[in-house]
């Protein structure tokens, strides 16, 4: 009698899901909502909630046109699921399409290399970078945006690895169905980024007539412009030209072609850091890798050898690759240039990462490669931290000591998070002097578990206590007032300030004009009790007989005005 064998997706697939979990779920609603971006978005996410007013994203009473609606309708839908507006409520829809993005990655990369190894290592990889795990943590739009045209992308490559032609059409389907919800995620780049990949990859494979089959594209067509017209078609009909100014000129294409007004023109080569940083704890098995292709590319072409496309781990290198260039040149192109928009390369480098790391345990291969960056790789982070541990000590005899004040808070979750890195570093360097590759991937994770865990626990609220907290808790002050009305004087945190039910004023320098613009709008508002937040720093309002001081903190006070 044969023995059964043992079917190990589920095991996988609950191991996935479980470090989902860990890594985003457990953690996500225990420190406060990060300035500026995310407290916008979650303001215009509960205005939506309480309004019910669905079709137009309002900021501060104001109509905010230059996003599309689809992450604001995910977060409502888990305000109504959880029956609050809590922190937690605030960023699951952001975590829970991460950790779906997770898991499409292990089934798109299983069905690729018909390998579940394979789609479980390269899930992994992507769970635990550093950049993934940071934007799965804050509730703002591109994380939607990787995931959604990340499904997109792989739909639409997939029939590439299928031989059924009603699985092809199924794929095509879902493939357009994807790239229009990544248009209601992010804009009409959800369709730039996703055409770009799909043309590139087909025409490398040569096949690019399959992208125009009538069987595929009509259907397909019809289904993308179902999903996407609607909210768009309503949307200019309430709005008009103010509309295509905000959100076709300025938020497309000025910030694709011209970002001099917008004051994010960076150099073309600003996301390589980005994309190195962001890969950690694998950013040396990527470069190993890299140089490793390289060279094997320079030597075929060198000797004139032909590429054959012949094998599935072929096909999906080569893929990968394509997919990660096409979106690194076409961000690293546009005038604006801002940190989050490289999450789109992620899912592409995640199939390279966790392509090298399937090649060497299940076949042996690449194990110099991933001896090499992983000695550095261990060897660095034990450096740093010992160095870390170092300066914890002495600290005190170096730094002046008001500088002293910051280093003391942060000394009771710093050290014993150094022990922890040093003790991982020194074990993930034994596990590869003993070959131990499994162990030694799964150390990666426990590095970034004991990150994720230090930041979000302790590292974000340390940070917030010097300044967040206490605007949360000078806004809620001036909420709680009888017919109260804020207004910012002289800082630049506008949007800032949690209160979907009261518009706020802001004033966002401080100098004459601005001080003659507060004057008349307490004017204006004669039956309101008018409080105003400022920074400490700023003495404007100091010796005005037209204010009085109710509050002062560390960063920030409060004046009320004495005019009515």
């Amino acid at each position: 009698m044969k023995d059964k064998k043992i079917d190990i997706e589920p095991c996988y697939i609950l191991v996935l899901i479980l470090g989902c979990i860990l890594f985003i779920f457990s953690n996500i609603g225990i420190y406060p909502l990060i300035d500026i971006d995310e407290t916008r978005y979650v303001n215009m996410s509960k205005y939506m909630y309480l309004t019910k007013e669905y079709l137009t994203p309002i900021l501060n009473f104001e109509p905010f046109l230059e996003k599309p609606p689809l992450y604001f309708w995910l977060n409502v839908l888990s305000f109504k699921f959880f029956n609050a507006q809590s922190i937690f409520a605030s960023r699951f829809a952001t975590g829970f399409v991460g950790s779906f993005g997770v898991l499409f990655t292990y089934f798109f990369a299983k069905k690729i290399l018909n390998d579940k190894l394979y789609g479980f290592l390269s899930a992994s990889v992507l769970l635990a970078s550093a950049w993934f795990l940071v934007f799965t943590h804050v509730a703002i739009l591109d994380l939607n945006f990787m995931v959604f045209s990340m499904c997109a992308i792989y739909f639409a490559v997939l029939p590439l690895f299928e031989e059924k032609e009603k699985r092809k059409k199924i794929y095509w389907y879902l493939g357009y169905i994807f790239m229009a919800i990544s248009i209601l995620a992010k804009g009409f780049i959800g369709l730039a980024v996703p055409s770009l990949v799909v043309f590139f990859t087909y025409l490398t494979f040569g096949k690019l007539k399959e992208i125009f089959k009538p069987i595929y594209i009509l259907p397909g067509l019809a289904l993308f412009l179902i999903i996407s017209l609607p909210w768009h078609i309503m949307i200019y009909k309430a709005y008009g030209a103010d509309w295509i100014n905000m959100y076709i000129l300025k938020h497309h294409f000025a910030r694709l072609l011209n970002s001099e007004g917008l004051g994010r023109k960076q150099p073309f080569l600003f996301y390589v850091p980005i994309v190195l940083a962001g890969l950690i704890p694998w950013t040396f098995n990527f470069i190993v890798v890299v140089i490793k292709d390289i060279k094997k590319l320079i030597a075929k072409i060198k000797f004139k050898k032909h590429f054959y496309i012949d094998t599935p781990d072929k096909k999906a290198m080569i893929f990968a690759y394509t997919y990660a260039i096409c979106v690194f040149l076409f961000f690293s192109c546009a005038s604006t240039k801002l940190p989050p928009y490289i999450l789109t390369m992620f899912p592409a480098l995640s199939l390279i990462i966790g392509n090298l790391w399937y090649r060497a345990i299940q076949y042996g291969e690449n194990k110099k490669e991933l001896k090499i960056s992983n000695y550095i790789n261990s060897i660095l982070f034990a450096t740093i931290s010992f160095l870390g541990l170092i300066f914890a000590l002495v600290y005190k005899a170096v730094l002046p000591e008001n500088i002293e004040f910051y280093i003391d808070n942060a000394t009771t979750f710093a050290f014993p998070s150094l022990i922890y890195i040093f003790i991982i570093s020194l074990y993930t360097f034994d596990s590869i002097k003993k070959e131990r590759l499994l162990q030694t991937f799964v150390f990666h994770l426990a590095l970034m578990i004991g990150a994720v865990y230090v930041t979000c626990d302790f590292g974000i609220p340390y940070y917030t206590s010097f300044a967040q907290d206490e605007l949360e808790e000078y806004a809620a002050f001036i909420n709680k007032q009888k017919n109260s009305q804020t207004v910012t004087y002289g800082f630049s945190a506008k949007y800032s300030i949690l209160n979907p039910k009261k518009k706020i004023k802001y004033i966002v320098t401080s100098n004459k004009d601005n001080y003659d613009e507060l004057i008349d709008y307490i004017e204006k508002n004669k039956r309101k009790n008018v409080y105003i937040l400022t920074r400490t720093k700023i003495t404007d309002l100091d010796d005005k007989k037209e204010f009085k001081e109710i509050k002062s903190g560390k960063v920030y006070k409060i004046y009320k005005d004495t005019l009515h």
